[in-house]
């Protein structure tokens, strides 16, 4: 008697012995953050010296690269609050 056989769809998945990793298999993304977290680590570790900060009439020292970090922060905020809307993005098309 004959085994039934299996489907031809059982035949493509991934065996146990197939499942790991490998680099080929990384998305891009992920390669692009992993860059950016090891330039931000060494960003910080080389701006680790105390700057003054002077805003109005108050005067602090913070490190450098928070002082970076909260300027860039600031910027994107402000990028994001001036970029046009949907509604007008959508609005502009029509004409």
């Amino acid at each position: 008697m004959n085994a039934p056989t299996p489907p031809d769809h059982a035949m493509d998945s991934p065996g146990p012995d197939d499942r790991g990793m490998s680099l080929g298999s990384v998305p891009p993304r992920v390669w692009v953050g992993l860059a950016l977290l090891v330039v931000a680590v060494l960003f910080v570790a080389q701006n680790r010296d105390g700057t003054e900060i002077q805003i109005l009439f108050v005067s602090l020292t913070a490190p450098l690269w928070a002082t970076l970090t909260v300027a860039v922060g600031v910027g994107v905020l402000i990028g994001l609050l001036l970029r046009p809307s949907e509604r007008r993005k959508r609005k502009a098309s029509r004409k």
